[in-house]
């Protein structure tokens, strides 16, 4: 590696929004980082997600291709 053209890698805490904090390892110099959401409080991880039917899409889905998977089952 050449000498005196890469960024220092320095430890640097990280907060979030829900009050967790951890450790890691960034080029950011002044070594915290804030953040709004994280692995302990985001709906992904938390297993509190909910998948919300933006205007009746699955609903139109299942209309369109759940009468033909009936049919063809109904066939075999």
């Amino acid at each position: 590696m050449k000498t005196g053209i890469h960024p220092e890698y320095v430890e640097t805490t990280v907060h979030c929004g829900c009050g967790n904090t951890f450790t890691t390892r960034s080029t950011k110099q002044s070594g915290q980082i804030v953040v709004e959401v994280c692995s302990q409080c985001h709906p992904f991880y938390t297993g509190k997600q909910k998948i919300l039917d933006s205007g009746g899409r699955v609903a139109r889905f299942e209309k369109r291709y759940g009468k033909r998977n009936a049919k063809a089952a109904a066939d075999n």
